[in-house]
């Protein structure tokens, strides 16, 4: 999907990471943290620090663009600012092959480094991972399957098991190996609904093992989970394994 428009709503939302919360909210929770206000500032210093801070919330370092090529990007804000509506001569540019191949040379080289720095992220978690999963063969209850998932059936729940192409209605919690809880159905005080092949494998493997009125824990390693790439700025970490406590209420077959 493509965005085709900025809102009001989604700027502010662009910057909400590095807008601290109010000093008197601070300072109430703790007063060792209160700091000086700054001087007053003037207009041409917040829109200079918009400026500075759009560059980090664009990835235009990840992009690959260094301070030599601040001039050039700088002009291009000038420019666009200037225009009422993107330009013919821009427009011609941006549509040209070589821009298009520029950029996304420049795309495929943040993505391999981003790829890259995400496996050396993860590679301490998939050990971690490795050992939990080793501990749980002290635990006679818990069962695997040739893809590596582990999972302990808690009830059964009735005899006709969902297939990979139905749908699901559960109850779940899922945690970090150190109990650091992401999600929950409980909390949000419904239960969500599934296509067992739109989730992440080893849940959706997982929950073909009990029936309507079942319960299971899953211990889903990293390759049955989100691997390396998990949704940036959530609680689950590149090479994570999970654990899932699920309940099975209804099974909706082949939607």
């Amino acid at each position: 999907m493509f965005q085709k428009s900025i809102s009001t709503a989604a700027l502010l939302a662009l910057f909400a990471g590095i807008l601290p919360a109010s000093a008197e909210n601070e300072a109430a929770t703790d007063p060792a943290a209160a700091i000086d206000p700054l001087p007053a500032l003037t207009n041409e210093q917040m829109v200079e620090a918009f400026g500075y801070f759009s560059v980090f919330q664009m990835g235009i370092k990840q992009l690959g663009f260094g301070a030599a090529e601040g001039s050039a990007i700088a002009r291009g804000f000038t420019q666009a600012l200037a225009d009422e509506s993107p330009s013919p001569e821009m427009m011609a540019v941006v549509q040209s092959p070589a821009f298009q191949q520029f950029m996304q040379e420049r795309m495929e080289e943040a993505r391999q480094a981003a790829e890259a720095e995400a496996a050396a992220a993860g590679a301490g978690n998939i050990e971690a991972g490795k050992a939990f999963i080793e501990g749980l063969k002290s635990d006679k209850a818990v069962q695997s399957t040739a893809s590596g998932l582990h999972y302990k059936i808690i009830e059964d729940g009735a005899e006709e098991k969902p297939a990979m192409t139905d749908s699901v209605l559960v109850h779940y919690k899922g945690t970090r190996i150190d109990g650091t809880q992401f999600d929950s159905s409980y909390d949000r005080g419904e239960p969500a609904t599934f296509p067992l092949n739109g989730v992440v494998p080893g849940f959706g493997e997982g929950l073909t093992k009990i029936g309507a009125g079942g319960k299971i824990i899953l211990y889903i390693p990293s390759d049955l989970g989100y691997g390396n790439t998990p949704r940036p700025g959530g609680a689950i970490q590149p090479g994570d394994t999970l654990v899932f406590e699920c309940e099975l209420i209804e099974v909706n077959p082949g939607s």
